[in-house]
């Protein structure tokens, strides 16, 4: 599998994030689920407003300092709540639930390539 592309240089979230990303992309079974994805996915950090966008081309990934205009989906929280759910300690849709993650847009496919930010 590629490697993810990375577009500029990456904020904290990004970089954070990004070694959990390369981790799911010698996944064969988390690659699967986002092999015939295309859109974008904004993760904002509401307290602080730092935002990347992950662009999903049918199996090739991309990450990108900031938002772009009008992705896929988006979503808004907070770094504990990214922290929580990229270890795999909150379902996202629990997030939602209990109001931790703020989200927009296609949900279905929000939920689909999130997956690439979770370790588990």
């Amino acid at each position: 599998m590629d490697k993810i592309h990375i577009i500029g240089e990456l904020n904290g979230l990004g970089a954070t994030l990004l070694p959990i990303m390369e981790q799911n992309m010698d996944n064969p079974d988390r690659m699967k689920k986002l092999r015939w994805i295309s859109g974008s996915l904004v993760a904002t950090e509401k307290n602080t407003g730092v935002a990347i966008t992950i662009i999903f081309e049918k199996g090739s990934i991309s990450l990108k300092d900031g938002p772009v205009e009008n992705p896929s989906a988006a979503l808004w929280t907070d770094f504990d709540t990214v922290a929580a759910y990229s270890c795999g300690e909150l379902n996202p849709i629990k997030g939602v639930i209990q109001g931790r993650i703020k989200v927009r847009g296609n949900i279905l496919k929000l939920l689909k390539m999130v997956t690439i930010m979770r370790s588990d």
